[in-house]
């Protein structure tokens, strides 16, 4: 769903259907942060990390193109032990921040089993 109050000055949702065949699959305590793409100067992406399904925690990245509003899977799930240097553990309720405005993503903390 995506909500635009600043062109009609109330709020009002609008359902966005993914143009990509594959999709995130439904979860909560996931972080969705807002980059820049590499050919835009401002967020037009939404970077997707973590959560929880029904099972387990993940750790699957997906980015969102909002211009296209296609959905791709940048680093799939695993449920090995992660490599610091490589990616983070897979976990939901953690904090996300974009930094500097760009393409990178900071997470903070979380839970994961």
């Amino acid at each position: 769903l995506r909500c635009d109050a600043a062109a009609t000055g109330t709020a009002s949702w609008e359902l966005v259907a993914p143009t990509s065949e594959h999709t995130p699959i439904a979860r909560a305590a996931a972080t969705l942060s807002p980059v820049s793409l590499s050919d835009s100067a401002h967020p037009v992406g939404l970077l997707l990390f973590g959560g929880h399904d029904d099972v387990s925690y993940l750790s699957n990245v997906w980015l969102f193109d909002a211009r296209t509003a296609a959905w791709t899977m940048l680093l799939r799930h695993s449920a090995q032990a992660a490599v610091a240097s490589v990616r983070p553990d897979a976990r939901g309720g953690h904090s996300a921040i974009t930094h500097n405005g760009s393409s990178e993503v900071v997470i903070f903390g979380g839970v994961s089993t």
